[in-house]
């Protein structure tokens, strides 16, 4: 019976101890919100909002974990974040251990260990920066406190964490361009974004962080990116002129939406933002612009934006040729260029520049560049050289422009010898009656052409102008092909005597439908199209020609080809024959003559790339394709 009793008073006395547990871990603090704070329905973000209590609200609350605290409002137990609650009083029953525990926050990567001694097992280690509950253990290690079990880790490498009641609040502004972030890493998400020289309260966290409070809501921010104290920027407004059309941008990019555009020479009102940007104000509205397009001298004149009688403008002319600009600086847009010696009405804008004005428009010009009084007469362009008129068995017509639309003022027989002063659109520029005229440069020579009335070749240099063709670095198929050209036009006049007209003969784009009426408007009897292969691979090399099996004279196109081809190789006999070959090419399929394109190797050849640079080469690849026509001609004609 005895040992019944006793074990019944054992069991009554572990059931009465176990109940104490509960009051231990329930004890109540009274406390104070230091935010609007949500009240939630568990403790967890996700949780029901129950309400949310205002800044400074007197709460009684206990501790459910480092995160979160229960609270009870009308005898109900709810959950808030700990954080947002102060401690106003001792709680109503404590422990000693929970008194003297603090929160803290690690200033290094510290380890945690299961025993108060460098030798012990590490648990874990916690980053820097992590927050900790911790009690002083001694004067070299602290208890930390996780998951309810007891650890240590060195107290020097825990520093006190700063709660409401001892922040200190303080006025500032952004020094940069301010990210906030939601915790105190900068891999961390970035809440915000704030404009440089925005106005924040900050109070600092610890010595490499500072919490931002914007409303109810806090962030964190490296705490130098903030500078103590008011902003008081010294905006400095000038008056000033637009020294050239001025558009005035929303933003300080010049790929901004621009607001509005101001004549040149308005009278604005402006401040410097930075070294390139100047703040412009127009009425309440505020825009940007470079700052250099606006001239702050008040004593500049604002010139006239038409040129009126009696003006003041002084007539005179261009002493050399002279750039007009839309501002008075060099590297701005060059708006026109006037030749040497052209007349013009001008006046002194300041020390170094001069205003040209022509019709209602006004440019800008360097002072120097302009004589005042009457021009002299432009000195007389010396001949480039002389060319030959080359139609044998008619005339050449001379035109008053470079194009065949102009009108026609004279003509000139077959054999006329005329100096040249330039190339202009496919046109020789000559004298005419002591006058500019024009003639076809395909119906001219660089030697007096022969009296022969065999057959009229024409050569076909591919490409030419904007459209350069096949490239390797700086050489380009147009330039081979004008070469190879001009040197078969030469070998065939100069040991046949035929006639031989060119396409082209400068560097001039023409199309494939301005080609194939250039062969028939030359009366040509045949046609050879020169060119300069490419292709994807190194490895491609060799000569070819083609004719088209479309063409209406495909059969002496064939005979064409294969003479060109077969004397081609004869000549190149370091290069690949890749033969005779059949393509509708537009000038060899679409021409009234027979009709061949040849294909003067590879320029992505490292091969074929010698002989296309080397000039005894290229003179030995024209010999080859004269030598094909001439045969062909010694057949048909």
């Amino acid at each position: 019976m005895k040992m019944k009793l006793v074990k019944i008073a054992l069991i009554l006395t572990v059931l009465l101890f176990g109940m104490q547990l509960p009051s231990v871990e329930a004890a109540t603090y009274d406390g104070e919100t230091t935010v609007n704070l949500n009240i939630r329905s568990t403790p967890s973000l996700s949780g029901t909002v129950v309400k949310t209590l205002p800044k400074g609200t007197k709460v009684k609350y206990g501790t459910y974990n480092q995160s979160w605290h229960k609270v009870y409002v009308n005898s109900r137990t709810y959950y808030a974040s700990a954080q947002y609650i102060r401690k106003l009083s001792s709680p109503s029953s404590s422990l000693t251990t929970q008194s003297a525990t603090s929160t803290g926050v690690t200033t290094e990567n510290l380890n945690i260990r299961v025993t108060s001694h460098r030798a012990a097992s590490i648990v874990t280690t916690l980053k820097k920066g992590t927050e900790v509950k911790y009690a002083v253990h001694n004067s070299s290690w602290a208890k930390v406190y996780l998951n309810g079990k007891t650890y240590y880790a060195a107290k020097m490498y825990i520093a006190p964490k700063l709660t409401d009641a001892t922040v200190s609040r303080t006025e500032g502004y952004a020094n940069r361009e301010m990210k906030l972030f939601a915790m105190r890493s900068q891999s961390s998400a970035v809440q915000k974004v704030l404009p440089k020289h925005t106005v924040v309260t900050s109070s600092k966290y610890n010595s490499s962080w500072s919490t931002v409070y914007i409303g109810s809501a806090t962030y964190y921010t490296p705490t130098a990116w903030i500078t103590p104290g008011s902003l008081k920027p010294q905006i400095v407004k000038e008056n000033g002129y637009a020294n050239r059309e001025l558009k005035l941008f929303v933003m300080r990019s010049q790929s901004s939406s621009v607001a509005k555009v101001l004549p040149i020479n308005t009278a604005v009102v402006s401040s410097k933002y930075n070294s390139s940007w100047s703040t412009v104000y127009i009425g309440n509205a505020t825009y940007y612009t470079p700052t250099a397009w606006i001239s702050t001298s008040k004593t500049e004149i604002q010139p006239p934006t038409t040129t009126e009688p009696n003006d003041g403008l002084t007539q005179g002319y261009a002493n050399r040729n002279v750039n007009l600009f839309g501002r008075t600086h060099q590297s701005s847009p060059v708006q026109l260029v006037l030749p040497k010696y052209t007349a013009v009405s001008y006046k002194s804008y300041n020390a170094s520049w001069s205003t040209v004005h022509i019709g209602s428009k006004v440019y800008y010009t360097a002072s120097s560049w302009l004589t005042a009084g009457k021009a002299p007469a432009a000195p007389e362009a010396a001949p480039k050289g002389t060319v030959y008129i080359n139609t044998p068995g008619d005339v050449l017509n001379v035109r008053s422009q470079a194009s065949l639309n102009s009108s026609v003022v004279g003509k000139l027989d077959h054999g006329t010898a005329v100096a040249y002063y330039a190339t202009v659109n496919g046109f020789h520029k000559i004298k005419y009656n002591g006058k500019d005229a024009y003639v076809s440069s395909g119906f001219v020579s660089s030697s007096k052409p022969s009296e022969s009335s065999g057959a009229v070749i024409v050569l076909d240099p591919g490409h030419g102008g904007k459209d350069p063709g096949a490239l390797n670095g700086s050489l380009y198929e147009k330039t081979i092909v004008l070469d190879v050209s001009q040197r078969v036009e030469a070998y065939l006049r100069s040991k046949y005597g035929y006639t031989v007209r060119l396409t082209r003969s400068t560097d001039v784009y023409l199309t494939l439908d301005q080609r194939v009426a250039a062969a028939k408007s030359l009366r040509g009897d045949l046609f050879v199209s020169m060119h300069v292969n490419a292709a994807g691979s190194s490895a491609a090399k060799g000569l070819e020609t083609f004719y088209s099996t479309r063409s209406a004279h495909s059969a002496r196109s064939s005979v064409l080809a294969s003479n060109i081809q077969s004397n081609l190789v004869g000549k190149m006999s370091g290069m690949s024959n890749r033969g005779v070959k059949t393509a509708n090419y537009y000038v060899i399929t679409y021409n009234t003559m027979p009709s061949a394109l040849v294909e003067l190797g590879f320029i992505s050849s490292p091969t074929d790339l010698t002989y296309l640079r080397s000039d005894a080469s290229r003179q030995r690849m024209a010999e080859g394709v004269a030598e094909g026509i001439a045969k062909y001609v010694q057949t048909y004609h």
